[in-house]
């Protein structure tokens, strides 16, 4: 489906009333999640997700402890203006794509949204105040009436892992690469995207020059990434092979630095907690004999097995083990 260029107002650019508006209603939903009412988000959120609300309110669970005692400040603000887009033939919203010039100059910021009904939305990003581990919370809006914005999709994230944000692990990722320890480097890099960028529909200069950087210098198995469709594939001593579907960095516990962690896609029906559980170390054995620069930049390994039924399991490896 096609995706059309829609209006974008960055908050220099609001009128007072739009960003007071804006600065308001997210307080009151932040407010809201900190302290877990999923019921009032429910009542001020646009009628087509407050009917499948399952989303929003399992993101409202899982971030409020985290925000205990926290006080929000406005990180950005931005207005997404799509009042005057058409659906598709078949009556359907279209994909809308948002271009936002950052104080008239060449760097930007744009959005793309799937599926966006007509309307005047807004994103607003909050960081918190007062909490032990920074936390964000960021809020697609849409305007109901004039000054008055429902809730359209609430995308609440930690800022830092291993004590460390974006921009730490952009520069180690760089150090990694120019050491030529190119499977560091893309565990680094990837931390760093995911710290940095408050949700997945956004794009930016900066970003993308992240994205440049990793792909000149990701290892070759990885040049065109990895996933669920496109595993890497690592052969163990004795035959077997592991479908590695994700490699991420994860706070290690007792905040003794940062750890590795990967799923694995297991396609056999074993149950024996023995059995998963050694097949988990097979695994994280076999992730760090094929990269070993890997000991250097991690505390250890966890494995996260995807089973065929729908669940996973999960086991820690100290890289003392390994």
């Amino acid at each position: 489906m096609p995706a059309f260029s829609e209006t974008c107002i960055t908050q220099s650019a609001m009128t007072p009333a739009d960003r007071t508006a804006l600065e308001d209603a997210g307080q009151r939903f932040a407010a809201l999640t900190a302290a877990n009412n999923a019921d009032a988000v429910r009542a001020q959120t646009m009628p087509q997700f407050a009917q499948d609300f399952g989303g929003i309110a399992e993101a409202i669970r899982t971030a409020a402890p985290k925000l205990q005692g926290a006080s929000f400040v406005r990180d950005t603000l931005w207005i997404l203006d799509a009042s005057t887009s058409k659906p598709g033939a078949d009556g359907s919203a279209q994909d809308a794509q948002f271009f936002c010039n950052l104080n008239g100059g060449s760097l930007q910021t744009s959005f793309l949204i799937p599926a966006l009904p007509a309307g005047r939305y807004a994103l607003v990003v909050l960081n918190t105040a007062g909490t032990t581990e920074p936390y964000q919370i960021a809020m697609l809006l849409r305007q109901s009436t004039p000054g008055t914005w429902q809730m359209g999709g609430l995308f609440p994230r930690a800022t830092t892992a291993g004590g460390h944000d974006g921009v730490w692990f952009w520069k180690a990722a760089r150090d990694y690469a120019a050491k030529k320890q190119s499977w560091n480097a893309f565990v680094y890099y990837n931390e760093a995207e995911q710290l940095l960028k408050p949700v997945s529909f956004l794009s930016s200069s900066h970003l993308e020059a992240l994205q440049a950087e990793r792909s000149k210098s990701a290892p070759p198995a990885l040049s065109t990434g990895i996933s669920a469709s496109q595993p890497l594939v690592i052969a163990a001593k004795g035959g077997a092979e592991f479908r590695v579907t994700s490699l991420e960095a994860l706070n290690a516990p007792a905040q003794t630095g940062l750890d590795l962690l990967a799923h694995i896609h297991t396609e056999d029906a074993v149950s024996d907690p023995v059995a998963l559980r050694a097949r988990n170390a097979a695994a994280a054995k076999a992730i760090v004999a094929a990269y070993p620069e890997l000991r250097s930049a991690f505390h250890g390994v966890w494995i996260v097995a995807d089973l065929p039924n729908g669940t996973t399991f999960v086991s820690e490896e100290p890289m003392s083990a390994l």
